[in-house]
């Protein structure tokens, strides 16, 4: 399995990765969540059963999973929500990292480089996993009986609503989900409706290195939702930044990581941007809160929005 089978990437493989697709325009209001439920209707097989096709155009059968294990964030954080206790057979070992770690307390864990042998003792029927697990993994454990469920990428809340319905689909509950997926839906969108704040960058240094978070990605709705204007919301993924394309995309507030701001500040270059001089704006947040691409993008849009309201 890839470094991120189970979908944390966002601190470490964010640096690596561009995740693709349009940068949409700014937005004078909340960002509302373009979501189609009819894409993930079932399909009738020919010998009368259900099937749900994942992101990579898998069918994977709908039945009672009594065994399912959880290989991405996203998947930990609604099945918690979603799912019976006992059906659940493994979290990521990056759950116990996350916000509400304690209440993953008590059940097995997998991680991104766990052998095949370790995940088949769990005895799995399901896996659901990001898509940026190995296909080579994946066809090893559809060989040994497990049904594997690829939710795709994990791009914002777009992704996150439409994984929360599949999941539904595949816990055989789909109305427990729609409500799930609404009521998270109508909680972000309340958060600052028709707010359209200072211009601000989540930026991140690592080592001699700028990343930025830009459209397609969580931050980017995290921004958004909280009633702030993503400064580089013009751009696309992960834009590894020059100090001069952080002078020229001029943020008035910057995001970043608890801790960062001071390294960041510390660039050569960075000094000149205006968060970064005196009585400049920068707003620290727990990195696992600002990583995980799941339902807590809600609590770290209201930590943004609490932060910001409270420096004004």
């Amino acid at each position: 399995m890839k470094t991120d089978l189970l979908n944390l990437g966002a601190a470490l493989l964010a640096l690596t990765i561009a995740i693709v697709g349009g940068a949409p325009q700014a937005m004078e209001s909340a960002p509302t969540a373009r979501v189609q439920s009819n894409a993930l209707a079932p399909e009738r097989q020919p010998d009368g059963t259900l099937a749900l096709r994942d992101a990579r155009g898998t069918r994977v059968p709908l039945r009672a999973y009594t065994r399912i294990a959880s290989g991405s964030l996203l998947s930990d954080r609604v099945l918690l929500e979603l799912s019976e206790p006992d059906r659940v057979v493994a979290f990521t070992r990056y759950a116990a990292n996350t916000p509400l770690g304690y209440r993953y307390a008590g059940k097995p864990a997998i991680g991104a480089r766990d052998d095949l042998e370790h995940v088949l003792a769990l005895r799995p029927e399901l896996l659901i996993v990001s898509d940026l697990v190995d296909p080579n993994y994946v066809a090893r454990l559809r060989e040994r009986g497990v049904q594997v469920f690829d939710l795709g990428p994990m791009r914002g809340v777009t992704t996150m609503l439409h994984g929360i319905r599949a999941i539904g689909w595949l816990l055989g509950a789909p109305e427990r989900a729609e409500r799930y997926a609404l009521t998270l839906q109508e909680r972000m969108t309340s958060l600052a409706p028709g707010a359209k704040g200072p211009r601000t960058l989540y930026l991140a240094r690592y080592a001699d290195k700028l990343f930025a978070a830009a459209a397609e990605t969580s931050y980017h709705d995290v921004i958004e939702y909280a009633g702030l204007t993503d400064a580089a919301g013009g751009l696309v993924g992960w834009p590894e930044l020059t100090a001069e394309g952080v002078l020229a995309l001029d943020p008035d507030l910057l995001l970043t990581r608890t801790g960062m701001s001071g390294s960041l500040c510390r660039h050569p270059g960075l000094g000149l941007i205006r968060p970064c001089q005196p009585g400049g704006r920068i707003i620290e947040l727990d990195g696992a809160l600002l990583d995980d691409p799941s339902p807590t993008m809600l609590e770290a849009a209201e930590a943004l929005r609490r932060a910001y309201v409270g420096a004004n």
